[in-house]
This record gives structure tokens, C-alpha cells and sequence, in this order.
């Protein structure tokens, strides 16, 4: 998979993803050290003296500007931390051990994967990809304004699993691929798309939006409730199975919410508080 991958990508193309993917680790190593330790590790460490000395001559108060701003922000954490940069660590020459020590980690993760292939594994995703903190701001998936131009891209929209159009689209608004919603066409044992494809996208947690009924779906396990979509008419009313038929936009105020809801992880809070107030609770794996 390596030699692959070193086969068809560009060498800066790695670089530059590896840099970006690091990117909040170092973050997060460097605030430890300051709140753990107490810890100025831009103005205690002892190997960044020459470029002090550069930065601000022969002052002996160099205070926290010690690297240059124009440097970017991965190299400049590295240098901070006393790490090696990338190029050398992406080099076999300056790091022998490093192949051999990713080697060991991917016969590690293999083995792990193996050994977490039940259907509950699935379901927490033991079986996923390797989880890499986000080094952007998290968001969900990019809405259009109006809901009409929103309906119309969504008849076009293919089922992967069935590979037809489906009947009642439902969008994952956490990688925005299309659905069946609560389809015979791509049900397995009784469990509705949603359900499967939540537990390869979102692992315990699925939010889609239901097209045709303008609702959201939010589920969590085994468990679900529906809510209001994000669009609203010119009087700021939802129209919930467009009975009304009047034009909807897209309210940003009301997305955020939702992002901020998936963001701080409550909808399994959220879920749970909707199932409490509900006398039927079935159901919801066969969406």
C-alpha cells in the first residue's frame, strides 16, 4: 500500500496532507505542555536560541516572537516541540526505524480489524478508518438556498447500494451521499439504508434530511426521532411534508444549531430526551 501510494501521488501532494492532518495534534501537544507544566515552550526552549538571536538580535528579552510568522504553522510547532521536520522524517536515509515502525502499526490496525468483525464492532466503528482529528472547522454538508433547487438536484441523485434513483432521497448531511429512506430496494434483514450506511459514515450517530417530507432524521443505535428542517418560508414557518407548497430558503441560523448539535455530541442526548416523550419507539431500524 506504500509503494502504491508513493507510486501515484505526488511527494509535496503527501507532504502537505500529512502537515495538515498533524496540524491539530501539535496544537494540542503544545497547550499541554503550557497547562500541564506550565511550560513557555516558545520562550523556555533552549534549542530555539539561534533563532532568537536572529529574530531580535542581542536582547536578552525576547519575549514569544522567536520564529518567523512566515514560516507555516506545522513547521513552525515542530521546531517549538525539538521534532524532526517532515522532509527528514519522510527521508529512509535520516530515519531508518520509521518504515519499519508504520509497518508495525498497519499489521497492528490489520490485525485489529480482524479481530472486530461483529456486527456490534460495526456498529461502533472498530472496523472504520483510522480517525484523524479534523483540521478545519467541522461542517456539515453545504446546502443550497433555496429548497426547490435542492428537490431538483435530488432527483437526479443515485442510490450507491441500489444504483437507481430513489424513491423517497434522504440526504447524510455528514458526507452528503443520497439514501433510501425506509426502501424495500436496499433493506437487509429489516434494516433500512440509513441504519447500514450510518454505521459505515457516522458510526452510532445518522442525520439525514428527508426530501420529500422537508423533515430531518436523526438517529442514534437503534433509536431515531424526526425534527424540523433548516428551511423556512418568507414568514419563518416550517412546512414539514410540503403541504403548503410555498418557496423555502435555507435559515443558516437554524443549520448552525444543527451543527452545533452534532459538533458537542448531543444527539444521542437529544434522541434519548424525543423517545422519552414518544409512545411508539419502533421502527426506526427499518428507516
Amino acid at each position: 500500500a506504500i509503494d502504491r501510494l508513493h507510486a501515484a501521488a505526488h511527494p509535496v501532494t503527501v507532504t502537505k496532507l500529512v502537515a495538515t492532518l498533524l496540524l491539530p495534534f501539535l496544537r494540542r501537544v503544545a497547550l499541554q505542555l503550557n497547562l500541564q507544566y506550565g511550560l513557555d515552550v516558545a520562550g523556555e526552549a533552549p534549542w530555539l536560541q539561534a533563532e532568537r538571536r536572529q529574530v531580535l538580535g542581542s536582547s536578552d528579552d525576547y519575549g514569544t516572537q522567536v520564529l518567523p510568522q512566515s514560516e507555516p504553522e506545522c513547521a513552525r510547532l515542530l521546531k517549538l516541540l525539538n521534532l524532526p521536520a517532515l522532509d527528514q522524517i519522510f527521508d529512509p536515509a535520516s530515519q531508518p526505524a520509521t518504515l519499519a515502525l508504520a509497518e508495525s502499526w498497519l499489521r497492528d490496525l490489520s490485525a485489529f480489524r480482524q479481530r472486530h468483525t461483529s456486527p456490534i464492532s460495526l456498529g461502533a466503528g472498530y472496523t472504520m478508518a483510522v480517525p484523524v482529528a479534523m483540521p478545519t472547522l467541522f461542517s456539515l454538508v453545504e446546502l443550497p438556498d433555496r429548497f426547490d433547487v435542492f428537490f431538483e438536484h435530488s432527483a437526479k441523485a443515485c442510490c450507491p447500494r441500489c444504483n437507481g434513483v430513489p424513491n423517497d432521497p434522504a440526504l447524510c448531511l455528514l458526507c452528503g451521499g443520497f439514501v433510501c429512506a425506509q426502501s424495500f430496494c436496499c433493506e437487509e434483514d429489516g434494516v433500512g439504508e440509513c441504519n447500514m450506511h450510518m454505521k459505515t459514515c457516522g458510526g452510532t450517530v445518522g442525520l439525514y434530511l428527508l426530501v420529500k417530507k422537508c423533515g430531518l432524521l436523526l438517529l442514534h443505535h437503534d433509536n431515531g426521532c424526526f425534527m424540523s428542517a433548516p428551511y423556512l418560508d418568507q414568514h419563518g414557518e416550517v412546512d414539514l411534508g410540503l403541504r403548503r407548497g410555498r418557496p423555502l430558503y435555507l435559515n443558516k441560523t437554524r443549520y448552525e444549531e444543527l451543527r452545533r448539535l452534532v459538533l458537542a455530541q448531543k444527539i444521542p442526548v437529544f434522541v434519548a430526551r424525543k423517545v422519552d416523550q414518544s409512545f411508539d419507539i419502533g421502527g426506526w431500524v427499518s428507516l
